[in-house]
């Protein structure tokens, strides 16, 4: 994923809304009611005001699909989303909204994938998926996972990967596996800021000095991430140079 340059004496323009060029942001829980993201329509208004300002464009909108935890179906996700984003449109809120969906690497995404129907990103002609692991210990089914998204033409994206304690721990054999697979990997920017801690904050920032992360993303579940978590994180990519690039040209079927 290309990254668009940003002058290293402008981190202050990030609190006033300086940053047309970060376009859509990949990894979010904006729709309310499916999740542990936002709690209200109300609260989803006030964090999509938040993200304007700071200068998305849109969101990929990606609610947790953990069997056992969050047991959201496809299907129904379609629904609720529709009828998030007609509310949106009937306030007046200008923001595109994609629905994608954030997959547990278990048994039960297995058979996800062999039925077909995944919630997806379509970039560049291809379906990204993303998908997460546990973050104390490596998942026994993260190879399968990752080689089951390739077999049936999806991309696998792996979310917040400076998260997880297994490939902190050996970074270069997990970074191998994940390259092996086609994986893109996605970081969260508050992570960058402390949001999970002074270790993950170390490893994200590791990640970051290697360039290692092709998409930074809020994966915002809370309005009050912005000023404490993504404001700071947003500075730290600003000093390295690196934002992600708009993303709505190779969005395709949006829904506003």
């Amino acid at each position: 994923m290309p990254f668009r340059r940003r002058s290293a004496e402008k981190p202050a323009e990030l609190k006033g809304g300086g940053l047309e060029c970060l376009g859509f942001d990949f990894h979010s829980h904006l729709m309310p009611g499916v999740d542990d993201g936002m709690e209200s329509y109300a609260d989803a208004k006030k964090t999509i005001a938040g993200l304007k300002a700071l200068g998305f464009t849109g969101a990929v909108i990606t609610p947790h699909l953990y069997h056992g935890v969050f047991d959201n179906q496809a299907a129904k996700l379609r629904n609720s989303f529709d009828e998030f984003a007609t509310a949106l449109k009937n306030d007046g809120i200008d923001f595109p909204l994609h629905l994608a969906g954030e997959y547990f690497a278990d048994d039960y995404f297995l058979k996800l994938i062999e039925q077909g129907d995944l919630l997806y990103t379509p970039v560049d002609n291809e379906r990204w998926v993303l998908l997460e692991f546990p973050y104390l210990q490596e998942s026994p089914f993260a190879t399968a996972c990752l080689a089951a998204l390739v077999s049936k033409g999806y991309r696998p994206i792996v979310a917040h990967v400076e998260r997880y304690r297994f490939a902190a721990q050996a970074p270069a054999a997990w970074l191998e596996q994940f390259q092996r697979y086609g994986a893109v990997l996605q970081g969260d920017i508050g992570s960058l800021a402390g949001q999970h801690g002074e270790e993950v904050k170390r490893f994200a920032i590791w990640l970051l000095e290697r360039n290692n992360v092709a998409i930074w993303g809020t994966d915002i579940h809370k309005s009050r991430q912005i000023e404490r978590h993504i404001v700071p994180g947003l500075a730290q990519l600003g000093l390295a140079g690196r934002l992600n690039s708009a993303l709505n040209p190779m969005l395709n079927g949006m829904s506003s």
